[in-house]
Parts: structure tokens; C-alpha cells; sequence
């Protein structure tokens, strides 16, 4: 796990221009214990660990913005009647993560094309076998969900993996918070941003009520997009990646 922590910390310090000996963990993080059996399983299903920066040591302030969300909307930092700006949602909400050691699913995402057919694990994604999470999903593809559907495969996918012993304690699955999406891609995998299909993440207010938000690229090399999601509707089109998170 130390060596683990070095290699993040020189990719994470290399990215930022920031010195190598820079804390990026909070001292009371939950360090995952992880089993030869559960990495195996996780492997197979895609995740892949990584450190989410200290507040102190990489802020969400305007040079974070400036770097990793260059061609945010103009009302990106706009408050608006009985709502908050995304911004600020952000910022509380990814204020959960950070410091914190949590798992991002990596498979490949798709192009969408009409009729709800293209699986998520490869590039073309006409191959619904290649996603390691299609025995769990309600329906085909993991486009045109809902809070429904979702809420039921999270809850599927983590009863399954605490029965068979192989979801790390005090961890849960849910789908990958917008942040966390921009962070992953911009240093770990820019890959992600070469297929414009806009995928689905969420945070919870301090009344436990979720904002989601259609999240993405605006072009190669970019994860800048976001959207609030405001109605079922637009969720057809949006696909989504998971995420272990601490409880």
C-alpha cells in the first residue's frame, strides 16, 4: 500500500506542479483492507484506486477551476433562486472525498446511439458481455435509468459483494461523484474524454436530497462539461461508472 500511496502521489504531484513530499491524504482516511480474492474480484469488475486530494493541498478555488474545468459554463459559478450554483454544490459535496482513498470503475464508455443499444467495455460498445456489471442492471445497456433503477442496481451490487466478502469495509458503491470524474480523467485517464457520450453523476445536500448533473467532455483532453439534470427525461441518453466510496 505505501508504494501504492508513492506512485498516486508522484502522478497527482507531477499533474499539479506541486513538491513530492505534498500531504495528500487525511490523516484519519479509511485505507482500504483489501483481500488477494477481493482485488481479483474488483479487477474484473474495473476499479481502480486512487487518492482524492486534501482540501489543503489542491482547493477547489479558482485556479482548480481555471485547470481542470477550462471551459466551464458561464453560470457554472451563478447562484440561482431556492438553488445553489454548481459550484458551490461542488464544493460541498466533493469536500466528502477529499483526502480520502476511494475506487473508480474505469470501463470503457461508448458512443450512444438512438435505441438505447450501446453496452458499456468497448469502443463501440455493441457487445454486452464486456460490461462487468450486466448481470446486475435491469435492463441492457446502462443508458435510459432512472433514480428507481439505479437506487435498485446499488443496492444489488453491494448486497452481493458484502455476502461473498468482497467489498472492502466501511465502503459502499454508488455512482462516480462529478468531481471525482473530472480529477480521474484529467490525471489518470484521458481516454475518457474521446467518446462525447455524457454520463450521470450526483451530490447529496445537507438534507440528504440529490442534485444529478450530466457530466463529460467538450472535446478530446477535456471534462469541463456539466449540466444539472432537472427532469427523468433527460437522463435517457446518459450512461454512468461507479465508484466505491467511504460510508
Amino acid at each position: 500500500m505505501q508504494k501504492w500511496i508513492e506512485m498516486q502521489s508522484e502522478r497527482l504531484a507531477a499533474f499539479f506542479g506541486r513538491p513530492l513530499d505534498t500531504m495528500w491524504i487525511d490523516d484519519k482516511a479509511v485505507m482500504p483492507e483489501i483481500s488477494t480474492e477481493m482485488e481479483q474480484h474488483l479487477g474484473r469488475l474495473n476499479f481502480e484506486w486512487h487518492i482524492i486530494p486534501t482540501n489543503e493541498a489542491m482547493p477547489l478555488n479558482e485556479a482548480y477551476y481555471d485547470r481542470l474545468y477550462l471551459r466551464r459554463s458561464p453560470n457554472f459559478s451563478s447562484g440561482r433562486i431556492h438553488s445553489k450554483s454548481i459550484r458551490n454544490m461542488f464544493e460541498a459535496g466533493h469536500a466528502r472525498h477529499q483526502g480520502q482513498v476511494i475506487a473508480v470503475e474505469t470501463t470503457l464508455k461508448p458512443k450512444y446511439l438512438p435505441g438505447n443499444n450501446q453496452a458499456y467495455g468497448t469502443q463501440y460498445g455493441f457487445d454486452s458481455t464486456a460490461d462487468p456489471l450486466r448481470e446486475y442492471l435491469d435492463h441492457g445497456t446502462r443508458y435510459a435509468h432512472n433514480y428507481t433503477s439505479l437506487r435498485n442496481l446499488g443496492e444489488r451490487v453491494n448486497q452481493d459483494l458484502r455476502s461473498r466478502n468482497l467489498l472492502p469495509n466501511g465502503y459502499r458503491l454508488t455512482l462516480c461523484p462529478p468531481v471525482v470524474f473530472n480529477l480521474i480523467g484529467n490525471v489518470f485517464h484521458p481516454e475518457w474524454s474521446k467518446t462525447e457520450s455524457l454520463e450521470l453523476g450526483f451530490y447529496r445536500d445537507d438534507h440528504g436530497n440529490a442534485t444529478c448533473y450530466a457530466m463529460g467532455s467538450n472535446e478530446p483532453g477535456d471534462f469541463s462539461y456539466v449540466h444539472e439534470v432537472e427532469t427523468h427525461a433527460e437522463w435517457t441518453h446518459l450512461g454512468f461508472r461507479t465508484a466505491l466510496l467511504p460510508d
